[in-house]
């Protein structure tokens, strides 16, 4: 068994285990919330059930992403990571959104809520995020990133909980409870917004901030026949792999035959610097004027 197949394996098996975790935990959590009378509880089952589906879906995602490319999808599948991220994003977006109004409106009639109740599940809850952000601090990708954010908010949603359910015990400050719901989905919030952006932009194929092009360009001008790189073109495959496309300006009187030897030497410079997939066009002096003067009419 070749090592990433066996990488691969053990990342969807830890996705999956995480899924278990945090589906029978968001159940617990939503008939605790209903005891305890916690719209605190209540946001933690929401984000929860949220990760559940994050992680149901990069499963699948995961999966397809590694399948080799085919008539259907000439760049393969990595694109299905994104899209599972995409929409675990807009999940929590919204569940957010949704747990920031009901809190709001307990804000200004707090009700009563069992501290005893609250602090039993916070410890529960604190055990399950941390053995299931555990075991994806293993794996690697944007889509398995994005659900381990997910976790390790919750993580720290929990802890607040059971600060603020031990304060409940001594203090009947039951406002806290809406407020904790609040600081919580506002965290996920902003930590979903950076990741939906990253992820809206590699959808819109914007040039790779990750790809350190310069550096790239200076390596390639640097092997012989090379003059110049131009009509450069790039965008994301995934958070990990990119295409690039450009043009090379070489001498007049360049054979076939070094063409040939030198593109194999650029394609093993992109290599290095993630580039997978690529389009490289050779022109020469004269070809290139040619080209200009022909766009200009």
């Amino acid at each position: 068994m070749g090592h990433n197949h066996s990488h691969h394996h053990h990342g969807s098996k830890n996705i999956i285990v995480a899924f278990f975790l945090n589906a029978g935990f968001a159940v617990i959590e939503l008939i605790g919330g209903y005891l305890t009378n916690s719209v605190a509880i209540y946001s933690d089952a929401l984000h929860d059930f949220g990760d559940s589906l994050a992680l149901l879906f990069s499963y699948f995602a995961e999966k397809l992403s590694h399948k080799d490319a085919d008539k259907k999808f000439t760049f393969g599948y990595r694109r299905f990571s994104i899209l599972s991220a995409l929409i675990n994003g807009v999940i929590l977006l919204v569940g957010s959104i949704f747990v920031i109004y009901e809190a709001s409106q307990r804000i200004m009639a707090p009700e009563e809520v069992s501290p005893e109740g609250m602090l039993g599940l916070a410890i529960l809850g604190i055990l399950v995020n941390s053995f299931a952000a555990y075991r994806l601090s293993k794996d690697d990708g944007m889509n398995t990133k994005m659900v381990m954010f997910h976790l390790l908010e919750d993580l720290l949603g929990w802890v607040a909980v059971l600060i603020v359910s031990i304060v409940l015990l001594f203090k009947p400050w039951y406002v806290l409870d809406s407020i904790l719901s609040i600081l919580i989905s506002l965290v996920i919030l902003r930590g979903v917004y950076k990741n939906l952006m990253k992820v809206g932009l590699i959808f819109l194929q914007k040039f790779p901030d990750e790809l350190e092009f310069e550096q790239l360009k200076n390596e390639v001008m640097e092997l012989e026949l090379v003059n110049d790189i131009h009509a450069v073109k790039g965008w994301s495959i995934d958070d990990t792999t990119y295409y690039l496309r450009f043009h090379v300006l070489v001498p007049e009187e360049t054979k076939i035959g070094a063409v040939d030897s030198l593109k194999v030497r650029i394609k093993e410079i992109l290599k290095k610097y993630n580039v997978t997939y690529s389009t490289i066009e050779f022109e020469s002096v004269n070809g290139c004027d040619d080209i200009h003067s022909m766009e200009k009419k």
